[in-house]
């Protein structure tokens, strides 16, 4: 039962994207809502923790406890008509406003509590829950990241036949009347290969960060305790990288929906149409990223307070995996005993 609700938590907070704002406030209650009943009823750990990543990310970034200048307006123009219910709206909504931090902030921390029951009623354990969470988001990322990559084929085949379009035209100048060459335009052709190229990076992101394929300063981390590395990894998540999503996420979706009820083209007479679409990966490209530093942000955690047959199961981050250090250096036992020296049998 807990994961049927986790699903249609995911499925809600999606559809939130798609509604007015005077939808927000009663849907985002009616998520809350879904979401707790997930923590109660043993919910798939993955499914759960994705679904309380979102319903942050959607609920912040649509803000649904301050109306929009647009919106207000338009209720204040229905007061004016007398139409039924418009003042009590207006008064709602405005009343609302003066509060919407605190309601952000009470948001976040409803989320943060069905995480805790949802971990506290796990049956094999809090750490466990947490754990194979992790697992499950790493495990959606790297899927991502790697159906992504598969981007990178059509795109080397519209660079070679751009470049091969146009070398071709010296030879023969009448292939620029041909329906191939007008319906293919190199302006079209150029630009699908930066949409290819911006979504084959957006939706890798999160799969490099998982296979520690981003740079970091080994010089100075490869020389850490372990602990010390996973102490760092988890306070980066929290300070920089999540709220760095979510800002991204923010922004990026409003840049989209902005593009979208515009019905933007490219700014070349000859260009590709429907810019939203491309504009729509970097919410969705940055949501991915999030959803890998959720991941880590759990194996992290799981290191530094959990058992230790889960400890050493997440250890990962806890390692170096580009410097080749000596084994002390990077928490190796340093002490430990000299190999024995070897007999005469084995000098033979």
């Amino acid at each position: 039962m807990g994961t049927v609700f986790s699903i249609a938590a995911i499925a809600l907070s999606v559809f939130l994207i798609t509604v007015p704002f005077g939808a927000h406030f009663y849907l985002l209650g009616g998520l809350v809502a879904v979401l707790w009943i997930a923590a109660l009823t043993r919910p798939n750990p993955t499914l759960f923790m994705a679904g309380g990543m979102l319903t942050v990310f959607v609920g912040l970034a649509l803000q649904p406890f301050a109306a929009p200048r647009k919106f207000l307006n338009a209720l204040k123009k229905s007061a004016r008509e007398d139409e039924p219910g418009a003042q009590s709206a207006l008064d709602f909504y405005t009343a609302l406003s003066d509060y919407a931090l605190w309601l952000e902030i009470a948001l976040i921390v409803v989320i943060i509590l069905a995480v805790v029951v949802a971990t506290r009623r796990a049956q094999r354990g809090a750490h466990a829950f947490l754990f194979d969470a992790s697992e499950g988001l790493g495990v959606f990322t790297v899927r991502a990241g790697k159906i992504a990559s598969v981007l990178f084929i059509p795109m080397m085949l519209l660079i070679f036949y751009d470049v091969t379009q146009r070398k071709y035209l010296e030879f023969d100048p009448g292939f620029a009347d041909t329906i191939l060459f007008k319906t293919l335009t190199s302006t079209k052709l150029q630009e699908m290969q930066w949409h290819l190229h911006a979504v084959l990076f957006l939706m890798c992101f999160g799969f490099a960060y998982l296979k520690d394929a981003h740079v970091r300063i080994e010089l100075v981390r490869d020389r850490m305790q372990p602990r010390t590395r996973v102490w760092i990894e988890l306070l980066g998540c929290s300070a920089f990288l999540l709220p760095y999503c979510f800002l991204v996420y923010a922004y990026g979706y409003e840049f989209a929906r902005k593009s979208f009820e515009i019905n933007e083209v490219s700014s070349a007479l000859t260009g590709l149409p429907y810019r939203f679409i491309i504009k729509s990966f970097l919410p969705i490209g940055f949501t991915v990223l999030g959803v890998a530093g959720l991941s880590v942000w759990l194996k992290c955690f799981v290191y530094l307070f959990g058992p230790p047959d889960l400890k050493d199961k997440s250890s990962y981050y806890a390692g170096t995996h580009h410097a080749d250090i000596p084994e002390d250096a990077h928490g190796g036992e340093a002490d430990a005993a000299p190999a024995e020296p070897a007999t005469s049998a084995n000098q033979a």
